[in-house]
Parts: structure tokens; C-alpha cells; sequence
């Protein structure tokens, strides 16, 4: 504290001594004022804990005199000033320090350029788009995630969201064997999403298979019906650590927290919640006749209903009823939802103005010709390829036609094929992009801190 105190003395002398001239009653008229302000200007100085001689600006020498004045003519007016955010990395955003400090955490041994590297995979940060690494290092020290701790260290207390959507956590447990026409009986898998903080379950519902298909159908009915969590808390399942799962996520600026392998225990909350399912669900139900799929979640939604209407022990309140009392922290879900889940490939418009994916092939516009585009699109449905290009639409692409084609010939010369055309001029008059790219979202929802 003392060495702070003789550095933040010694540079308010140093600046003083610059200024003195303008501000010990001196008068000074505009052309000498002008001359002074020049040679002063013009000079290189020892600066106070600076290695390199340094010239002062003149806005620098304006706003120490400002300062000093306003000060009260005080020497406290010229001593630096604390950050209120020192330590912190001002030019990351919240959406970006939360995936950082995840990323650190499921890897406590990755390096800073391989961070930087997974975002841009992520689509969390732009192809273009510059991250300093000194500004990742400041961040990780502030948070004392530079070098990893421990393993007999890890702090294994139990801890509660402070607020509803803040965290969810999601998990699949084994369900019953259900009937299913004409393959006989299946087993079932029950997907669920509960709010940490008030414990209320936001979906549940029983599918025929543990895919990540029927996880994001589970998590588009938990956001639809109440609103984006901050982060999600999953395991390390093959349905939950998948490049889609986390362009989704990044896409609605939903942060994913993986739990370390072995370690059930950050998910408390949803396994004690999956036994109260299998004892006082389906401890009640018939075993020795299934039921369908449908009925059986028929069922499941009206104990569900029953539930989170009940005071819970812990928290001595409905999960309905302490969810609802912190709503005005709640994001709600954006308009065309269904299209934030849709799968993203980058692929490169061939001279004929084709593409191809997953074996079909395409036609691009003209326009597009040698450009590498995005295309978005629901596995299910391939007749809905929707092109993107520097975050623009350009509309759904069109399954080629061979024989149409023989019939009409090319509808682009051969100076378009021998020309690439340019980004602006080309591409004028298409239509523009809904929704928004990952990193425009990430832009309007976390520019600064929550």
C-alpha cells in the first residue's frame, strides 16, 4: 500500500511540474500560451515507471490542467486514477468471458491461441474478427484460471443459481419399455431441462432414443415456453458434445458448462429429481402393460403439472411459484426460433453455380459464384437449404435439375465464368438475412456485462 502511494505521488508531481505554468496564476497571453503548450509538446520526458522516454499529448496536458483545477488546485487532482474494473478484460464481452471461463474449465490445461481457436469454431467470434490474446490472459488471471488447481483442491460445495434461467440443467434418464406398432417394445429415454435456482422443471418428456434430434427438441419446448437461460449445465454424453449443440447455443447466446466426467455431482439437483420420477412416477405405473409413447407422456405431463406445483422441501415453496417470482430476469425466446436450431455448413459455389450437401446437390445465385457460403438447414427436411453470405440471405436454395437444365442450357456467359464477380456489385438486390448471424446476436444481447 505504501509503495502505491510514493508511485501515484511521484507521477502527480511529474504532471504537475508539465502544468505548472498554466495553473499558478500566471497569466498568459493566447500566443505565448500557444508557444508553451508547442515546446512542451514537441519534448521527450522520463515519465514516472515508464522504461522509454515519451512525449505527452497535448489533450494528455488539457486534461491534466482540468484535472488539477478541478481538483481544488490540489497535487491529489493529478495522481492516477484506479479502474473500478482493474483486472478485467474491458473489450470481451459477457456471452465471451462465460464461454472462456467454461472452455478453461473443461480443459484446464489449453493455451490461450487453442481458446481463440475454439470460438472461432463456435461461431462465437467471427472468421475476421480480432481477439487480443493479452486481453484472454488478463481475463484468465483475474479469474485465477490461468494455471489449473489441484484435483484434491476442487471446491465441491453446493451452490443455487441466484435467479430463474440463470442455469438449467438437462440430463436423460432410462424410462420404460413402451409400446410401439409394429416393432413390438422399446425402451424409452426421459429428457429433461430443470431450472436451478427454483427447481421448477421447465420440460420433460419421454422419447424412443437418447439422440441429440430429441435433446434440442426438448430444449426449443423448455426456451418456447419459458424464455433463454444464461447457461446450460449438461454432462458429457455423445448427445450433448456436439458441434451443432454448441452453434445452437452460441447462436441464442446460451452458455454451456460441461460437468467433469465421473463427478454427478454439480448435477444434484436433476438426479434427485430423476428418483423422485422413478419412485413416485413410475412406481405407480402398470409394468406388465405398456403403454405407448403418447400415452405414457400423456400421463407424465399431468404428474409433472402436480409437481412443480408442490412445496418443494428445500426451498419451502412450489417450483411454479419461486420461478415465477424472479420473471423480470427472464430473456424471452426470439421470433423464429425453429430457425436458430438449424444446422450450419460452409461450403464453396462451384463454377456451374452448385453446391452440394449431404448428397444433394444445389443451385446458388449467380452472384455467388466462387464464394464460400453458409448454409443453415434442419437435417429432417433438405428441401428447406436456406445460403447465407456475409450474414445476408440469399433465400432457399434449389435442388438441381438435370434435365431442366439440358432443356434451358446455362443462364450465366462465359465472361461470368471467366470473371469473378464482385461482392457488391453482384451480389445488389438479394434479400437481406433473418436472423441475425452469432456474432451480430452476441453483439445486441451481451455487448457489456449482465
Amino acid at each position: 500500500m505504501e509503495d502505491d502511494k510514493q508511485r501515484r505521488l511521484a507521477i502527480a508531481t511529474f504532471r504537475f511540474g508539465l502544468i505548472a505554468e498554466f495553473v499558478t496564476g500566471v497569466r498568459l497571453g493566447y500566443g505565448d500560451r500557444e508557444r508553451l503548450i508547442q515546446e512542451k509538446i514537441n519534448r521527450t520526458y522520463d515519465i514516472p515507471f515508464s522504461k522509454e522516454r515519451a512525449r505527452v499529448a497535448r489533450s494528455t496536458i488539457e486534461g491534466w490542467i482540468s484535472s488539477y483545477k478541478k481538483a481544488g488546485f490540489r497535487l491529489e487532482g493529478l495522481e492516477p486514477k484506479s479502474r473500478s474494473d482493474k483486472g478485467e478484460a474491458r473489450s470481451i464481452s459477457a456471452s465471451l468471458k462465460l464461454a472462456i471461463k467454461e472452455l478453461k474449465k473443461e480443459e484446464p490445461e489449453i493455451k490461450v491461441p487453442a481458446i481463440i481457436t475454439r470460438l472461432r469454431h463456435k461461431k462465437m467470434i467471427g472468421t475476421d474478427e480480432k481477439l487480443n490474446p493479452s486481453t484472454i490472459y488478463r481475463y484468465l488471471a483475474a479469474e485465477e484460471l490461468l494455471f489449473p488447481n489441484n484435483e484434491d483442491a476442487k471446491d465441491k460445495r453446493r451452490f443455487e443459481a441466484s435467479h430463474p434461467n440463470e442455469i438449467w440443467q438437462s440430463d436423460v434418464m432410462h424410462g420404460p419399455y413402451v409400446q410401439v406398432d409394429g416393432r413390438g417394445a422399446k425402451k424409452s429415454y426421459l429428457i429433461a431441462v430443470i431450472d436451478d435456482h427454483s427447481r421448477f422443471v421447465v420440460h420433460a418428456q419421454f422419447y424412443l432414443a437418447e439422440t441429440l434430434t430429441n435433446f434440442l427438441d426438448c430444449l426449443r419446448q423448455s426456451i418456447l415456453a419459458r424464455g433463454l437461460p444464461q447457461k446450460l449445465y449438461i454432462d458429457n454424453g455423445a448427445c450433448f458434445k456436439t458441434l451443432h449443440l454448441e452453434q445452437v447455443a452460441a447462436q441464442l447466446g446460451i452458455g454451456i458448462q460441461h460437468s467433469r466426467p465421473y463427478t454427478p455431482q454439480g448435477r444434484g439437483k436433476i438426479e434427485r429429481w430423476f428418483k423422485t420420477v422413478r419412485d413416485h412416477f413410475l412406481g405407480s405405473q402398470t409394468q406388465e402393460r405398456k403403454e405407448k409413447l403418447d400415452l405414457l407422456n400423456h400421463h407424465f405431463s399431468q404428474w409433472l403439472d402436480e409437481y412443480n406445483n408442490k412445496v418443494h422441501s428445500t426451498t419451502k415453496q412450489t417450483p411454479y411459484d419461486r420461478f415465477r417470482q424472479g420473471l423480470e430476469c427472464v430473456r424471452t425466446a426470439p421470433p423464429g426460433l425453429l430457425d436458430y436450431f438449424r444446422q450450419i455448413e460452409f461450403r464453396r459455389v462451384k463454377k456451374d453455380r452448385t453446391i452440394r450437401l449431404h448428397g444433394v446437390m444445389y443451385e446458388a445465385p449467380v452472384g455467388l459464384i466462387d464464394r464460400q457460403v453458409e448454409l443453415r438447414y434442419h437435417f429432417e427436411d433438405l428441401s428447406q437449404v436456406e445460403i447465407f453470405f456475409q450474414n445476408k440471405s440469399y433465400g432457399k436454395a434449389q435442388v438441381v435439375n438435370p434435365h431442366v437444365n439440358a432443356k434451358i442450357g446455362r443462364n450465366w456467359g462465359s465472361e461470368a465464368s471467366s470473371k469473378k464477380p464482385e461482392a457488391d456489385s453482384s451480389l445488389a438486390g438479394l434479400p437481406a438475412s433473418t436472423p441475425p448471424s452469432s456474432g451480430q446476436l452476441f453483439e445486441q444481447k451481451f455487448g457489456g456485462e449482465s
